[in-house]
């Protein structure tokens, strides 16, 4: 046998295991009645190594679901699994998805003294200003007019 025959001989081989290596799967969990249906507010790739064998995922799913129910889908998605074949297995993403009855929304029920302590407390002019600085000068003033009654 030729070296071009061998060469040739070994691309659908190669084709063929690299394929192999992109098969998918899923695995879903149900925490507090779940949420299949409800609005996926979480969808990132997450890291593995070595076929999954190092590496974890820690969620802190009460901030992420305040209701205290999600669906959770974790799975290898054809392109997860085309990353890991062309990597040999040394990296292994997979796709996590949350759902969430109510998207992102905690059922509070809060009067008006409750959210005049909350703006008031100089940590919420913070939080705004870290999470929507264009906003932070609105709080300020709003927390000004407040010291001033």
């Amino acid at each position: 046998m030729n070296r071009m025959t061998r060469k040739v001989g070994l691309l659908p081989i190669s084709i063929a295991l690299l394929l192999a290596m992109t098969g998918c799967y899923e695995h879903t969990f149900t925490v507090g009645g779940g949420a299949p249906r409800g609005p996926v507010v979480y969808d990132h790739w997450q890291n593995y190594w070595l076929d999954g064998l190092i590496g974890h995922t820690k969620m802190d799913l009460e901030e992420i679901c305040p209701s205290g129910r999600a669906t959770i889908v974790a799975k290898q998605t054809f392109l997860n699994g085309l990353v890991a074949g062309l990597t040999g297995g040394i990296y292994t993403p997979t796709t996590l998805q949350i759902r969430c009855p109510d998207g992102r929304r905690a059922d509070l029920a809060l009067d008006a003294g409750d959210v005049e302590a909350i703006v008031s407390d100089p940590g919420f002019l913070q939080w705004v200003g870290e999470e929507m600085p264009e906003r932070a000068g609105e709080v300020a003033a709003a927390q000004a007019a407040l010291l001033e009654r």
